[in-house]
Protein backbone atom coordinates (compact mmCIF):
# COMPACT_ATOMS: atom_id res chain seq x y z
CA UNK A 1 0.00 0.00 0.00
CA UNK A 2 3.30 2.22 0.25
CA UNK A 3 3.73 2.21 -3.04
CA UNK A 4 0.28 3.13 -4.01
CA UNK A 5 0.21 5.87 -1.71
CA UNK A 6 3.48 6.88 -3.34
CA UNK A 7 1.68 7.95 -6.89
CA UNK A 8 -0.64 9.98 -4.94
CA UNK A 9 -3.53 7.64 -3.73
CA UNK A 10 -5.65 7.15 -0.52
CA UNK A 11 -4.68 4.99 2.30
CA UNK A 12 -7.27 2.23 2.93
CA UNK A 13 -8.05 4.12 6.13
CA UNK A 14 -9.10 8.06 4.57
CA UNK A 15 -10.14 5.87 1.31
CA UNK A 16 -12.90 4.23 3.95
CA UNK A 17 -14.01 7.45 5.36
CA UNK A 18 -14.10 9.33 2.30
CA UNK A 19 -16.57 6.24 1.29
CA UNK A 20 -19.07 6.19 4.10
CA UNK A 21 -18.97 10.56 3.59
CA UNK A 22 -19.79 10.04 -0.60
CA UNK A 23 -22.15 7.07 0.54
CA UNK A 24 -24.07 9.60 2.52
CA UNK A 25 -23.41 12.57 -0.02
CA UNK A 26 -25.26 10.05 -2.80
CA UNK A 27 -28.51 9.04 -0.35
CA UNK A 28 -28.64 12.95 0.39
CA UNK A 29 -28.65 14.08 -3.47
CA UNK A 30 -31.05 11.34 -4.28
CA UNK A 31 -33.46 12.10 -1.11
CA UNK A 32 -33.65 16.06 -1.94
CA UNK A 33 -33.39 15.92 -5.95
CA UNK A 34 -36.64 17.15 -6.09
CA UNK A 35 -35.86 20.37 -4.51
CA UNK A 36 -33.24 21.29 -7.24
CA UNK A 37 -33.97 23.41 -10.33
CA UNK A 38 -34.13 20.90 -13.64
CA UNK A 39 -31.93 23.04 -15.55
CA UNK A 40 -29.65 25.59 -14.69
CA UNK A 41 -30.21 29.24 -15.69
CA UNK A 42 -26.97 30.36 -16.10
CA UNK A 43 -25.31 31.81 -19.81
CA UNK A 44 -22.60 29.38 -21.06
CA UNK A 45 -19.55 30.00 -19.37
CA UNK A 46 -20.74 31.29 -15.76
CA UNK A 47 -19.58 27.79 -14.60
CA UNK A 48 -15.73 27.59 -15.90
CA UNK A 49 -15.91 31.75 -14.65
CA UNK A 50 -15.89 30.05 -11.27
CA UNK A 51 -13.04 27.54 -11.77
CA UNK A 52 -9.26 28.48 -11.32
CA UNK A 53 -7.71 29.41 -14.25
CA UNK A 54 -5.00 27.09 -13.64
CA UNK A 55 -4.55 23.50 -12.80
CA UNK A 56 -3.68 23.29 -8.75
CA UNK A 57 0.04 22.25 -8.35
CA UNK A 58 -0.98 20.19 -5.31
CA UNK A 59 -4.10 18.09 -5.21
CA UNK A 60 -6.82 19.95 -2.74
CA UNK A 61 -8.94 18.07 0.26
CA UNK A 62 -11.39 16.00 -0.14
CA UNK A 63 -14.21 17.91 1.97
CA UNK A 64 -13.36 20.66 -0.59
CA UNK A 65 -13.62 18.77 -3.67
CA UNK A 66 -17.16 17.47 -2.49
CA UNK A 67 -18.14 21.01 -1.60
CA UNK A 68 -17.31 22.55 -4.70
CA UNK A 69 -19.18 19.50 -6.38
CA UNK A 70 -22.04 21.04 -4.28
CA UNK A 71 -21.07 24.87 -5.18
CA UNK A 72 -20.07 24.70 -8.83
CA UNK A 73 -21.50 21.21 -10.58
CA UNK A 74 -24.74 20.08 -8.90
CA UNK A 75 -26.37 24.15 -9.82
CA UNK A 76 -24.94 23.27 -13.15
CA UNK A 77 -26.36 20.23 -13.70
CA UNK A 78 -29.25 18.98 -16.26
CA UNK A 79 -30.82 16.63 -13.78
CA UNK A 80 -32.07 13.93 -15.88
CA UNK A 81 -32.99 12.10 -12.55
CA UNK A 82 -35.45 14.99 -11.49
CA UNK A 83 -38.71 13.75 -11.40
CA UNK A 84 -39.88 16.84 -13.30
CA UNK A 85 -37.43 16.32 -16.15
CA UNK A 86 -39.75 14.91 -18.91
CA UNK A 87 -36.72 13.78 -21.29
CA UNK A 88 -35.99 10.66 -17.97
CA UNK A 89 -33.02 8.73 -18.96
CA UNK A 90 -32.34 6.18 -16.72
CA UNK A 91 -29.25 4.88 -16.19
CA UNK A 92 -27.95 5.50 -12.63
CA UNK A 93 -30.99 6.71 -11.37
CA UNK A 94 -32.09 3.78 -9.33
CA UNK A 95 -30.46 3.05 -6.19
CA UNK A 96 -29.78 -0.80 -7.84
CA UNK A 97 -28.07 1.22 -10.70
CA UNK A 98 -25.65 3.41 -8.51
CA UNK A 99 -25.17 0.06 -6.49
CA UNK A 100 -24.07 -1.92 -9.62
CA UNK A 101 -21.53 1.50 -10.93
CA UNK A 102 -20.18 0.90 -7.59
CA UNK A 103 -19.19 -2.53 -7.79
CA UNK A 104 -18.36 -2.05 -11.14
CA UNK A 105 -15.67 0.60 -10.86
CA UNK A 106 -12.81 -0.94 -8.19
CA UNK A 107 -13.06 -3.84 -10.22
CA UNK A 108 -11.59 -2.57 -13.31
CA UNK A 109 -13.18 -4.44 -15.84
CA UNK A 110 -12.02 -4.67 -19.66
CA UNK A 111 -14.07 -6.64 -21.41
CA UNK A 112 -12.34 -6.47 -25.20
CA UNK A 113 -12.15 -10.33 -25.03
CA UNK A 114 -12.24 -13.45 -23.09
CA UNK A 115 -9.37 -13.86 -21.48
CA UNK A 116 -9.27 -10.26 -20.64
CA UNK A 117 -12.30 -10.65 -17.98
CA UNK A 118 -13.36 -14.33 -18.02
CA UNK A 119 -16.21 -12.95 -15.83
CA UNK A 120 -17.56 -10.46 -17.51
CA UNK A 121 -18.08 -12.18 -21.23
CA UNK A 122 -19.63 -14.72 -19.77
CA UNK A 123 -21.61 -12.83 -17.65
CA UNK A 124 -22.61 -10.34 -20.07
CA UNK A 125 -23.21 -13.99 -22.66
CA UNK A 126 -25.37 -15.37 -20.31
CA UNK A 127 -27.47 -12.11 -19.24
CA UNK A 128 -28.14 -11.54 -23.19
CA UNK A 129 -29.25 -15.00 -23.68
CA UNK A 130 -31.95 -14.89 -20.60
CA UNK A 131 -32.99 -11.77 -22.54
CA UNK A 132 -33.72 -13.39 -25.63
CA UNK A 133 -35.78 -15.49 -23.94
CA UNK A 134 -37.59 -12.55 -21.84
CA UNK A 135 -38.04 -11.06 -25.24
CA UNK A 136 -39.48 -14.24 -27.16
CA UNK A 137 -36.65 -13.81 -29.63
CA UNK A 138 -35.64 -16.91 -31.79
CA UNK A 139 -33.72 -19.15 -30.42
CA UNK A 140 -30.85 -18.06 -33.44
CA UNK A 141 -30.56 -15.06 -30.85
CA UNK A 142 -28.76 -17.02 -28.55
CA UNK A 143 -24.93 -17.71 -28.45
CA UNK A 144 -25.49 -21.32 -28.23
CA UNK A 145 -26.39 -20.86 -32.41
CA UNK A 146 -24.46 -17.61 -33.66
CA UNK A 147 -22.36 -16.84 -30.17
CA UNK A 148 -24.80 -13.85 -28.80
CA UNK A 149 -24.71 -10.45 -28.92
CA UNK A 150 -23.23 -7.57 -26.66
CA UNK A 151 -24.40 -5.02 -24.76
CA UNK A 152 -24.06 -1.28 -25.96
CA UNK A 153 -22.96 1.74 -24.14
CA UNK A 154 -25.59 3.56 -26.07
CA UNK A 155 -28.02 3.23 -28.23
CA UNK A 156 -26.24 5.31 -30.87
CA UNK A 157 -23.21 2.59 -30.80
CA UNK A 158 -26.09 0.41 -30.90
CA UNK A 159 -27.23 1.72 -33.92
CA UNK A 160 -23.83 2.26 -35.74
CA UNK A 161 -23.47 -1.66 -34.63
CA UNK A 162 -26.21 -2.66 -36.68
CA UNK A 163 -25.64 -0.46 -39.70
CA UNK A 164 -22.25 -2.53 -40.11
CA UNK A 165 -23.64 -5.26 -39.50
CA UNK A 166 -26.15 -4.82 -42.27
CA UNK A 167 -22.96 -3.48 -44.55
CA UNK A 168 -20.93 -6.34 -44.13
CA UNK A 169 -23.69 -9.08 -44.81
CA UNK A 170 -25.03 -6.74 -47.77
CA UNK A 171 -21.08 -7.14 -49.39
CA UNK A 172 -20.62 -10.14 -48.11
CA UNK A 173 -17.74 -9.09 -45.67
CA UNK A 174 -16.28 -6.59 -49.20
CA UNK A 175 -16.97 -3.32 -47.71
CA UNK A 176 -14.15 -3.88 -44.85
CA UNK A 177 -11.78 -5.02 -47.06
CA UNK A 178 -12.21 -2.60 -50.05
CA UNK A 179 -14.66 0.31 -48.99
CA UNK A 180 -17.77 0.73 -49.66
CA UNK A 181 -17.34 1.17 -53.62
CA UNK A 182 -21.03 0.48 -54.85
CA UNK A 183 -23.63 2.99 -52.62
CA UNK A 184 -25.34 1.58 -50.06
CA UNK A 185 -28.76 2.37 -49.36
CA UNK A 186 -30.08 3.02 -45.66
CA UNK A 187 -33.85 3.44 -45.01
CA UNK A 188 -34.99 5.39 -41.99
CA UNK A 189 -37.93 7.41 -40.83
CA UNK A 190 -38.46 10.98 -39.97
CA UNK A 191 -38.94 9.94 -36.19
CA UNK A 192 -35.38 8.26 -36.68
CA UNK A 193 -32.89 9.55 -33.95
CA UNK A 194 -30.06 11.45 -35.37
CA UNK A 195 -27.71 9.13 -34.58
CA UNK A 196 -28.56 7.28 -37.63
CA UNK A 197 -27.79 9.61 -39.83
CA UNK A 198 -24.41 10.22 -37.90
CA UNK A 199 -23.68 5.90 -38.19
CA UNK A 200 -24.53 6.05 -41.91
CA UNK A 201 -21.92 8.91 -42.06
CA UNK A 202 -19.15 7.04 -40.03
CA UNK A 203 -20.01 3.90 -41.89
CA UNK A 204 -19.07 5.13 -45.55
CA UNK A 205 -22.35 5.61 -47.13
CA UNK A 206 -22.89 8.77 -47.10
CA UNK A 207 -26.34 10.97 -45.78
CA UNK A 208 -27.25 11.03 -49.42
CA UNK A 209 -27.81 7.44 -49.40
CA UNK A 210 -30.48 7.69 -46.87
CA UNK A 211 -33.90 7.53 -47.19
CA UNK A 212 -36.36 9.02 -45.20
CA UNK A 213 -39.64 6.72 -45.38
CA UNK A 214 -43.09 7.54 -45.09
CA UNK A 215 -45.28 6.83 -41.37
CA UNK A 216 -48.55 5.46 -40.59
CA UNK A 217 -50.66 7.53 -38.08
CA UNK A 218 -49.13 6.15 -35.13
CA UNK A 219 -45.52 7.08 -36.20
CA UNK A 220 -44.58 3.96 -37.03
CA UNK A 221 -43.28 3.18 -40.41
CA UNK A 222 -45.22 2.41 -43.03
CA UNK A 223 -44.11 -0.72 -45.22
CA UNK A 224 -45.73 0.19 -48.14
CA UNK A 225 -43.90 3.55 -48.25
CA UNK A 226 -40.89 1.27 -47.22
CA UNK A 227 -41.29 -1.02 -50.48
CA UNK A 228 -42.10 1.67 -52.91
CA UNK A 229 -38.84 3.61 -51.58
CA UNK A 230 -36.65 -0.03 -52.11
CA UNK A 231 -38.26 -0.37 -55.69
CA UNK A 232 -37.53 3.21 -56.63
Amino acid sequence: MKDQQSLGDTSPEEFRKQLHELADWVADFRENIESLRVAPAEKPGAIRAQLPAQAPEEGESFEKILGDVDRLIVPGMVHWSHPMFLGYFGWTTTAPGILGEIISVPLNVNAMTWRTCPAATELETHTLDWMVDLLGLPKAFRSDSTGGGVIQDSASSAALCALLAARERTSQGQTNVDGVRAPLIAYATSQAHSSIEKAVRIAGLGSSNLRVVATRDDLSMSPEALEAAIQA
